[in-house]
């Protein structure tokens, strides 16, 4: 499975393999969250709200690692284009949560432990690099 969703965010344009890596990661870690949430509260309204606040932050990783990855690749040009993607990745993100809290009136913090997610998976990510480089061997 892993290789499958590798050559799948590699054909999405997820050209850094660091990038590909955090994606990959935070696609598993709001999965198996997810599942487990829904799971422990019995399919209840709990797991469905924290599913969903960690599908808005699993989509907004995805915009924000595709938008680091083109200001890398492009020095220039980028300013003008990248104020407009964050302003509607900021609407969107707002419009959910708006929807999710309320309209939706779901608990506020199965929410924000779904978005939590992103959070997780960048301290594992950190950690796991941690561990395997030299200069932590060195000090």
């Amino acid at each position: 499975m892993r290789e499958q969703l590798d050559r799948l965010l590699l054909r999405a344009g997820f050209q850094h393999p660091d990038g590909r890596v955090l994606m990959r990661s935070q696609i598993g870690m709001a999965l198996g969250t997810s599942l487990a949430a829904i799971s422990l509260s019995e399919l209840g309204m709990w797991g469905y709200a924290f599913a969903c606040g960690a599908l808005l932050i699993t989509v907004n990783f995805w915009w924000l690692i595709k938008f680091a990855q083109n200001v890398m690749e492009q020095a220039t040009g980028t300013a003008g284009g990248a104020f407009f993607r964050f302003i509607v990745r900021f609407g969107v993100t707002g419009a959910g949560l708006y929807a999710m809290i309320v309209a939706a009136e779901w608990p506020v913090w199965a929410v924000l432990a779904g978005m939590s997610t992103v959070l997780a998976t960048i301290l594992v990510w950190g950690a796991l690099r941690r561990a395997g480089s030299n200069s932590a061997k060195e000090a």
